[in-house]
């Protein structure tokens, strides 16, 4: 027994007594262990922030786990070296970092590396990445269904995401048979110059036209740009950025629309992974993807682009109605002063969908919004769409969304 009671100190093994009938006796296995996790990521940055908050979230369900993020003043260059020393000293099992100047360094010291590339991937670690093609199809996809002819990206062809997002943009605009434009943006140096540069473009360009600028940054540039020459934010040029950073999308006027990146379930992934590699001796991923984007529309893309004042009641009938009840293409038509059949050739011919198509797409999108974001029962979400069982709203939903209304919320739900 003393022998037993030395090695479970050693060892740091846990007992538990269970009494079965009339008989006692001991389960012992290994404590769980205390993951120490890095973060060398910059926290006034929201997308960075939220992958911090996604790993700490998953260490609070499922583990207790130890944490360093590096006070802000370890930024300065003459920081670099007691940054180094410290983090060696306390001895992280792994490192959540931005593709700063310690990549090459941390790679040496043998411990799994998880990093967020800003302009390239990384090769020697696991790369945070995001369906950069399924960003771009949906910036496209948005303006599409607006009604909009004139469409154009606002990027860097120098990082490979918004060179990505672009080439799918253009590739779906393309396909539409619409007008596409494109801008590059000068970065570095003349960073702070681009919407001085982007003024000019703008000015020329067809209107209506709707931007989609390939980060949240850029599009800040879109919309100061648009305003240098007047042009009315969303009426004459509509402004769309990626990644939903609320304190920029919503400090300028008019709050800019954002493709959600869902970057805090992102670290949830991230989480799994570390538990993975360290506790079970997996084999490390290439790359760690996001597979939830949604887009969050606010005033800079509150808009439809279609010259029709019938088609434009219809659609705003729908949008203020189908998200929160039944609503039939009669009730459509009757918002309207043309008849049912005139209404529903001006929908294909201009929208290229049916009325039915556009009440359903604003249903899903409505219900998709809150299995997301809330804990309302999915049953009391059913009744208050209208449908008069699950069962129903169950059917309604996986035809168009390939997952049943739990599947999606397990699957897309914000932690």
């Amino acid at each position: 027994m003393r022998t037993l009671l030395k090695r479970i100190k050693e060892y740091n093994y846990k007992v538990i007594l269970v009494c079965d009938g009339f008989f006692f006796f001991t389960i012992i296995y290994p404590k769980m262990k205390r993951i120490r996790v890095a973060f060398v990521l910059d926290r006034t940055i929201s997308y960075e922030r939220d992958l911090i908050m996604g790993v700490v979230h998953y260490s609070d369900l499922f583990s207790t786990w130890d944490f360093f993020l590096p006070a802000t003043d370890f930024w300065q260059p003459d920081k670099r070296k007691p940054l180094l020393i410290e983090l060696r000293n306390w001895q992280p099992d792994c490192i959540l970092m931005n593709d700063n100047q310690y990549v090459s360094e941390f790679k040496d010291w043998g411990i799994p590396l998880f990093v967020a590339p800003s302009k390239k991937l990384i090769s020697g670690v696991i790369n945070i990445i995001a369906d950069d093609l399924k960003i771009g199809e949906i910036g496209a996809r948005h303006f599409i269904d607006k009604g909009f002819m004139n469409l154009a990206f606002y990027g860097t062809n120098q990082i490979f995401w918004s060179r990505l997002r672009k080439e799918r943009y253009k590739e779906m605009v393309i396909s539409a048979g619409l007008h596409f434009y494109e801008f590059d943006a000068l970065i570095k140096n003349n960073w702070y110059n681009n919407y001085l540069h982007l003024s000019e473009w703008i000015k020329d360009l067809p209107k209506p036209v709707a931007i989609m600028a390939c980060h949240d940054d850029f599009g800040i540039h879109l919309i100061e740009a648009a305003k240098i020459n007047g042009f009315r934010i969303p009426q004459d040029v509509a402004i769309l950025g990626v990644d939903n950073d609320e304190f920029i999308c919503k400090l300028y006027d008019p709050q800019m629309s954002s493709i959600d990146q869902d970057p805090v379930n992102i670290g949830f992934k991230i989480g799994e992974c570390i538990k993975s590699l360290i506790v079970d001796g997996n084999k490390p991923p290439e790359f760690i993807s996001g597979i939830d984007f949604h887009l969050v529309t606010r005033q800079s893309t509150d808009i439809f682009a279609v010259d029709d004042a019938q088609i434009i009641k219809a659609l705003q009938f729908i949008k203020d109605n189908a998200n929160s009840k039944p609503i039939s293409v009669d009730a459509v038509v009757a918002s309207t002063s043309i008849s049912r059949r005139l209404l529903e050739i001006r929908f294909r011919k201009l929208l290229n969908r049916s009325i039915l198509d556009e009440i359903k797409k604003v249903r899903i999108d409505s219900i998709c919004g809150k299995l997301r974001s809330s804990n309302v029962p999915i049953n009391e979400i059913a009744f208050k769409m209208g449908f008069n069982s699950v069962s129903t709203f169950s059917i309604y939903f996986k035809k168009d969304m390939k997952f049943t209304p739990l599947e999606y919320r397990k699957q897309f739900q914000t932690r």
